[in-house]
């Protein structure tokens, strides 16, 4: 043990070794350096003040596991410095054990990835920031032009003005378009793998972007046999279409399009599809067949994708294709136009929803006046709502964002709320949390989150903040109605549910009753809210700092322990918030809604932090 203890104390990588009870008995001073004690002050000091690696330790003792992590430290002069931290734990002959820690400064190579990284998330913000601009030129030509279609024109006239809209509207495709690229590039597209049925997603992504498209009719010819439900990223599948349909439109001033499903495999429970997209004009000219087909089996710049003329869309559907382990390719049919192929395997799907059987009992009629307000800030997504629900005689009110749907809500009593997350203004969620907290007409209606994020599904989630259900977007329209069906109409609405209601009372900020005995001990009690008025908000900076620096791992690791502190005394607000946040963290999306829950930690926390200080006296 002196021999140990000699090299551990020469030792210039910061180095401790613990016991099973997670006291420490050896450390080195470049340790005791960072915490701006000596070796002395670190053995004999109580470890609860500075020692956040506590519970992680006694966990890795308690399960015999090694671990390598990122840690940073904030020294007493301001400087920060990274370590890549190895724990082992080891097991004495007596059977004692003990936990070993070695760390190695990567602060330059920490700063030169951060550099790396703060160059791509500058160009990301600059493909955003350009998009943004153009995006709000081009909607004022479009406001202009409407204005000017107003007055009397003769058809050269109104001929001149369509042409100055589809020009304005392809200034916004290349931005956008790159701005995907960047993200597909940067590995931060996921899939997702949800149960759905290929035939409905599909057909409502051809009806959807058939409604705007005026100079080609887009047709979709569904197979005669019954496609299963299968399990895969629904989402992808129709950005793929919309893509592709795009592209095509470009070859084709006027003419038909038909999107079919033309070869269906099933071979151990797996589906693999294969789909066309084919003009039925006389096709594309040797020349662009060959410009098409090149930037299919090349790898081609994206400087010269532009200049040829092909624009993204084709590598943005090839790269979320592959993304989905398919392919994608071109052939050309003399004399009967051409046809985009693209193939996907899907896992056949053994989910059967309950609320299929609420559908087979729904009767159209038993809608049939129901009143349902849409928030919904795209406007084809609202488009394709109210088509849908219009043939059942179900009356729809529309909210463009947040505040609107707050309006319309306190104005008119809804039997239904479909209300999409990702608003201007004011965001669905904090929408139907006003709604159930503010004694308006609709505090007891159902409410649907609709949302396009399958990583943000998470029906207890949605559920705490006053949602009743939730549905994926795109969704098919039977799964539309049998949603309605089940909480709207008639014959099958269940019982109002109960609005969440937010802690107003100081007794609800917490409960020290899942302490057990030592809710009771007044001394223990008072050491507890010390402890949490002197190191909860160092750690909150600590979270923020990751976050903001994009360091996940520590961020997750930080939220982890911040959700133990907060759950053990109940700040249930704060428990869930930060529960978010550490999910978002390892699956390393939404940093704009991880930096959104660190505010509402905050408020929390200012709240306890408050009280606590009055009863301390501070």
């Amino acid at each position: 043990m002196e021999f140990a203890k000699q090299v551990i104390q020469t030792d210039p990588n910061p180095t401790y070794v613990k016991n099973e009870h997670g006291k420490f008995v050896l450390a080195n001073a470049a340790y005791a350096d960072l915490h701006g004690l000596t070796v002395e002050e670190m053995l004999t000091k109580d470890t609860n003040f500075f020692d956040y690696s506590y519970e992680r330790d006694l966990e890795l003792l308690r399960k015999n596991e090694a671990l390598s992590i990122e840690e940073l430290y904030k020294l007493k002069n301001g400087e920060k410095k990274w370590f890549n931290t190895i724990k082992k734990t080891f097991t004495q002959p007596d059977g004692t054990r003990y936990l070993l820690s070695v760390s190695s400064d990567i602060t330059l190579l920490k700063s030169a990835v951060q550099a790396a990284e703060e160059s791509a998330r500058s160009k990301e913000s600059f493909l955003a920031s350009l998009s943004n601009e153009i995006s709000i030129s081009v909607s004022a030509i479009s406001g202009i032009v409407k204005l000017m279609k107003k007055s009397l024109l003769n058809k050269d006239q109104e001929g001149y003005l369509d042409t100055i809209t589809s020009i304005a509207d392809n200034l916004l495709v290349p931005p956008s378009e790159l701005l995907e690229v960047a993200k597909l590039e940067a590995g931060e597209v996921k899939t997702v793998t949800v149960p759905f049925e290929i035939s409905t997603v599909i057909g409502e992504t051809v009806r959807a972007v058939a409604c705007k498209e005026q100079g080609v009719k887009i047709h979709y010819n569904e197979t005669v046999e019954k496609i299963p439900m299968v399990e895969g990223d629904p989402f992808l599948l129709s950005q793929v279409l919309i893509k592709l349909i795009n592209n095509a439109i470009k070859y084709m001033r006027h003419g038909e399009m038909t999107v079919s499903v033309e070869r269906l495999e099933i071979s151990d429970d797996m589906l693999h599809i294969s789909c066309c997209l084919k003009e039925t004009d006389v096709g594309f000219s040797a020349a662009n067949f060959k410009t098409v087909h090149d930037t299919l089996i090349e790898e081609q710049s994206i400087l010269n994708q532009l200049y040829n003329g092909t624009g993204l869309g084709l590598t943005i559907a090839k790269k979320l294709l592959e993304l989905q382990k398919g392919k994608l390719w071109l052939e050309n049919k003399p004399g009967q136009g051409n046809c985009f192929y693209f193939s996907i395997p899907y896992t056949l799907s053994k989910s059967d929803s309950s609320l299929n059987k609420v559908a087979s009992h729904t009767k159209s009629d038993q809608l049939n006046g129901l009143r349902i307000l849409i928030a919904e800030d795209n406007h084809l997504n609202e488009l394709l709502l109210t088509s849908q629900l219009k043939p059942f005689g179900i009356d729809t009110d529309i909210a463009y964002n947040g505040e609107q749907a707050l309006v319309k809500a306190n104005e008119t009593k809804y039997d239904l709320i479909l209300m999409d997350i990702q608003m201007p203004k004011l965001d669905g969620i904090k929408a139907t949390y006003e709604i159930r907290n503010k004694q308006s007409l609709n505090e007891y209606t159902p409410i649907i989150a609709l949302t396009a994020d399958f990583h943000e599904i998470d029906e207890d989630r949605y559920k705490y903040y006053g949602f009743t259900d939730c549905m994926l977007k795109p969704y098919p329209e039977s799964k539309l109605l049998q949603i309605i069906a089940c909480y709207a109409g008639r014959k099958t609405a269940p019982q109002n549910p109960t609005p969440h209601k937010a802690p107003n009372e100081e007794s609800t900020l917490y409960d020290f009753s899942g302490l057990g005995n030592l809710k009771d001990d007044a001394l223990f009690i008072r050491r507890m809210q010390q402890m949490f008025v002197e190191t909860v908000p160092l750690q909150l900076d600590e979270l923020e700092e990751a976050i903001e620096r994009k360091e996940l791992s520590t961020a997750a690791h930080i939220a982890h322990k911040l959700k133990s502190t907060f759950g053990n005394i109940k700040i249930m607000i704060a428990t869930e918030a930060v529960k978010r946040i550490e999910e978002h963290a390892n699956s390393k999306t939404k940093m704009d809604e991880m930096l959104r829950l660190m505010q509402i930690v905050r408020e929390e926390v200012n709240k306890v932090i408050r009280v606590f200080s009055n009863q301390l006296h501070i």
